[in-house]
């Protein structure tokens, strides 16, 4: 993310950048692949707020696979996030052959998540929520045409039940998460526009 980081810096917006808990030297047991992340999301926003320099700034999200459900899931829940990039978003996040591979790994991984955590995985579900954001927060799906973990289809699916505003992107030879790397000059060019567009509004 540094990169992606960089030129929206470089474009002039205030970048917040942290570790989900369990990664990076956040503290944390496991993923839970967005569920209880969207609510780091949600404290990331909290302190941007009372943050004195970005106290009424207004809030656009970057997110990408699971970053993207959780923001998506994050997004639902509050109304602070005005435009949310959503980047090989997965509809289900149980269902990403990657990181849950058959139905087995996932009903232990509900389990286990269920125990520590007492949530329920199967509701890191962005398709179910996303016309939640409908009129209030700006929504620009992202996603290459060679995904096999988050298919094309599967962004098709997202931006069909989405409601205005919204506008999506497909790049071409770009597998997962390749997007930038494959495009990166138009990336920063819609990206930066996008977040102008409903952060400047």
């Amino acid at each position: 993310m540094l990169q992606r980081a960089t030129f929206l810096y470089n474009h002039g917006y205030t970048v917040l950048l942290f570790d989900f808990q369990s990664y990076g030297l956040s503290q944390g047991t496991m993923s839970t692949l967005g569920l209880v992340e969207s609510g780091d999301i949600l404290a990331a926003i909290s302190f941007l707020h009372a943050y004195p320099d970005t106290s009424d700034s207004k809030i656009g999200v970057l997110g990408l696979s699971m970053g993207a459900t959780a923001s998506v899931l994050a997004a639902a829940r509050s109304t602070d996030i005005v435009a949310l990039v959503a980047e090989s978003c997965p509809v289900d996040a149980t269902r990403v052959p990657g990181d849950v591979p058959n139905d087995q790994v996932r009903d232990a991984d509900r389990e286990l998540v269920e125990d520590v955590y007492g949530v329920d995985i199967t509701q890191a579900r962005p398709i179910d929520v996303i016309n939640k954001l409908t009129g209030r927060t700006a929504l620009f799906f992202v996603n290459g045409d060679n995904d096999n973990q988050t298919p094309l289809a599967g962004m098709t699916a997202l931006y069909q039940a989405a409601g205005t505003p919204k506008q999506s992107w497909i790049v071409s030879g770009a597998g997962h998460a390749q997007s930038y790397a494959l495009a990166s000059s138009d990336y920063e060019t819609r990206v930066d526009q996008f977040f102008d567009t409903y952060l400047h509004a």
